[in-house]
């Protein structure tokens, strides 16, 4: 919890008046954190696996607000 602070604080510095950008370069660091001690083979994993998360989790949106 307290790195996702960390993090916050520099994005708010960075980007005080647009949230959007707060978003989206938290996001980008948060990411980096994540994958900066990977080799290229178990970045590629970890990608394909936030990916099929994702599209799992749109799809289960979908089914079920029809």
């Amino acid at each position: 919890m307290e790195e996702k602070d960390e993090i916050w604080e520099k994005v708010k510095r960075d980007f005080t008046n647009d949230p959007a950008l707060q978003e989206v370069h938290y996001a980008r660091l948060k990411i980096h954190e994540q994958t900066k001690d990977m080799s290229d083979e178990e970045y590629i994993e970890f990608i394909k696996m936030k990916a099929k998360k994702l599209i799992g989790e749109n799809i289960t949106q979908t089914t079920s607000s029809h």
